[in-house]
């Protein structure tokens, strides 16, 4: 079974609907759906997305499938990079309203809008009074991507006073990163422990991404877990102290060097 098909019956159980019933609310068959779940027939993103409608409010279940939907459309990230990056520049958020885009989706963007200071102004808006938490998240990825000192502490502020903005970048930084599965991602945004001792090497690493400041800052809350158990998490904050350009990582990283835990 793949994971994406395993998530969908995951989220299907939890909701308490069998397979008849799902194939009745999505319009789908049951031996199609049967297939998907079991891995024998790909997942799409139309599929995903009937079985968010289903699954309607539920917090864990829709993150669980936006997650894997962001993943799932990550492989054509320039075409997606190009109609959003047209729709920021018209003034329009629709969307960054639909799931959490992808890392290499929004460094895309960025770069496409990052010279046109209407876009700019567009998303830090949308970045701290948009209309639901996705639009939020995806507004602040793209502006931690410009490369900016000044934009990326826009972007960083964002996500150091919004909780549940905070909580999908993390998750998205942990799955990026440390190779996890959505729902062990969003565990370990909200709280948990690094999985592995990789994990503190990989996250000392994206310290210094120069291309994600919200991917540096997320980085730094994370290993600050860690830091009085791992003297290398303090070899890697105070290496990243010396070079990091924004100042609102640069507070977090003093935090945790002083053992205040970040944000």
């Amino acid at each position: 079974m793949n994971d994406l098909g395993q998530i969908l019956r995951e989220a299907r159980e939890q909701a308490g609907l069998s397979l008849a019933g799902m194939a009745k609310r999505t319009g789908f068959s049951k031996s199609y759906l049967g297939n998907v779940e079991r891995g024998v027939r790909p997942v799409t993103p139309d599929l995903i997305r009937a079985y968010e409608r289903v699954l309607g409010e539920d917090l864990r279940r829709r993150q669980l499938l936006l997650g894997s939907l962001g993943a799932l459309a990550g492989a054509s990230a320039p075409d997606a990079a190009v109609s959003i990056a047209a729709d920021v520049k018209a003034g329009r958020s629709s969307l960054l309203t639909g799931m959490q885009t992808t890392h290499a989706t929004d460094r895309a963007v960025a770069a496409l809008v990052a010279q046109d200071s209407g876009s700019v102004m567009s998303l830090v808006k949308w970045s701290t009074s948009g209309k639901g938490s996705l639009v939020r998240v995806n507004a602040a990825g793209i502006l931690a991507k410009m490369r900016s000192p000044t934009i990326d502490n826009e972007a960083v502020t964002v996500l150091r006073t919004n909780g549940d903005v905070r909580e999908l970048y993390l998750t998205a930084v942990a799955a990026r990163v440390l190779s996890l599965p959505w729902d062990d991602a969003a565990r370990l945004a909200t709280g948990g422990h690094l999985p592995t001792p990789g994990a503190v090497q990989a996250l000392s690493a994206e310290l210094t991404n120069p291309a994600d400041a919200g991917a540096r800052w997320c980085s730094a809350v994370l290993l600050a877990r860690t830091r009085d158990h791992d003297p290398a998490v303090t070899e890697a904050l105070v290496s990243a102290l010396r070079s990091e350009p924004s100042r609102e990582v640069l507070r977090t990283i003093g935090s945790a060097l002083a053992g205040i835990d970040p944000p």
